[in-house]
């Protein structure tokens, strides 16, 4: 036994572990994609935000002039005045660069007039642009654009928007794109991370509890289940007992039997000797239930019974069908007869009355419920009658009627299956109904 509890005890242990790895695992698990999501979200928010004000500014763009610089990129007027145009726009939106491409037959956009900041050397003309060619692509298309986070050694961490813009007759003109520092972005993610820490907490602390009560469960299971197991012992214990009880009690019988058929047939009494084995023939019948009783277990407590009623000259009588009943479980059904049985034939067994020492058994199917009864004679009070059901009540003191606890273990049988319960005394005849 000790060697099945320690290996019960590191089973636990092993389960506690292992939950506690899983556990902070998903924490962060949940913390990583956390930090990613605020990532992209954040990301979205400012593409949706530069992607608007660049539509402004392409609006007010001066496409004549800007078309005139197209036709003489040399022309300085158009040039400057644009590009002055650009830079009041970087100023007013803390932009890193505001800027104008040109999109040719390749992937590759190029810079056509650029606001840098201070201290950057200005792009000339059809300078090779950083944004990747699936954007360009997407420009070309006549749709707006946002990259990823880019990283570059010259320009730092940004992202990059981009609107295309057509002159006035719908003839597309170029794209009007925006850079923006995004090297705080970073520090925003693990600030949200920070300020969320204590949801993370009351997460890690929730999941702990969820498994203390999943553990506190499977105790509780644990503890029903053997208490059950032990239930189920003692009354296959005591059936036992009484079928061998049965048993030395029809062995002795056997042999007083066989000395009276032995003398009368010494004493040539033959006639005499028919006559006694025809009367033991006839008290020695047995029971046969097998082709009316489709659960064994069931079919062998109902044997048991009927002996052990036999030999206190009672008569068990069934009314029984074919069925394995294997909608209840068969511990039940024993937990339920084999109580109401006992608490039957003792109340019989006592009986002093007018009516016959007979019990009758009820148990059959009526369309998707089992009926299941028990009928005998016995004397039993008003008072009685009112706590026949309660936990530990006994008439057994006063006239060996029923017994205390038996009752209330079929009653909490029967509330297992949600079921219905029905106790009845009339002229002297008790029966007892469920409806499962």
């Amino acid at each position: 036994m000790k060697i099945q509890h320690d290996r019960y005890k590191r089973k636990i242990a092993l389960f506690l572990i292992v939950a506690c790895l899983a556990l902070l695992a998903l924490t962060f698990i949940k913390l990583f994609l956390t930090y990613i999501s605020t990532q992209q979200a954040t990301q979205i928010t400012i593409a949706k935000q530069y992607t608007a004000i660049a539509e402004n500014i392409a609006k007010e763009l001066d496409k004549e002039a800007y078309a005139q610089f197209m036709q003489d990129p040399d022309s300085g007027q158009n040039r400057e005045e644009i590009k002055r145009y650009l830079e009041t726009y970087r100023h007013s939106i803390n932009a890193l660069y505001v800027y104008t491409l040109e999109l040719d037959e390749t992937d590759v956009a190029k810079i056509t007039i650029a606001s840098l900041p201070e201290g950057v050397a200005d792009l000339p003309y059809g300078y090779p642009c950083t944004v990747p060619g699936k954007q360009v692509i997407q420009a070309k298309k006549g749709g707006s654009y946002y990259t990823e986070v880019l990283v570059d050694e010259t320009h730092g961490i940004y992202m990059s928007v981009g609107v295309p813009f057509s002159d006035n007759t719908g003839q597309p003109m170029g794209v009007l794109g925006i850079d923006i520092d995004v090297s705080e972005l970073d520090n925003i993610s693990k600030q949200v991370v920070k300020s969320n820490k204590e949801v993370f907490f009351l997460d890690v602390i929730f999941i702990i509890l969820l498994l203390l009560i999943i553990f506190m469960l499977h105790r509780w299971y644990k503890s029903s289940l053997k208490r059950d197991l032990k239930e189920s012992e003692t009354m296959y214990i005591s059936e036992l007992e009484k079928v061998i009880s049965a048993i030395k009690s029809g062995r002795h019988d056997l042999m007083n039997h066989f000395q009276v058929v032995n003398g009368l047939i010494s004493l040539k009494m033959y006639d005499k000797a028919a006559d006694y084995m025809s009367q033991l023939k006839y008290d020695a019948k047995t029971l046969d239930l097998s082709l009316r009783v489709g659960n064994p277990v069931l079919l062998i407590l109902f044997n048991s019974k009927w002996q052990l009623a036999q030999s206190k000259n009672i008569e068990l009588l069934f009314e029984t069908e074919p069925n394995d009943y294997n909608r209840i479980e068969t511990m039940d059904l024993v937990k339920i007869f084999s109580n109401l049985l006992d608490n039957a034939i003792e109340a019989t067994e006592h009986y002093m009355g007018d009516q016959p020492k007979q019990i009758k058994v009820i148990c059959k199917k009526l369309g998707s419920k089992y009926r299941l009864a028990v009928e005998n004679p016995a004397f039993i009070s008003a008072k009685d009658q009112k706590s026949i059901f309660q936990q530990g009540y006994t008439t057994k003191e006063n006239q060996h009627a029923l017994r205390g606890n038996g009752l209330t273990i079929v009653t909490r049988t029967v509330e297992k299956y949600r079921g219905e319960i029905h106790f009845s005394y009339n002229d002297e005849m008790v029966t007892v109904k469920i409806t499962l």
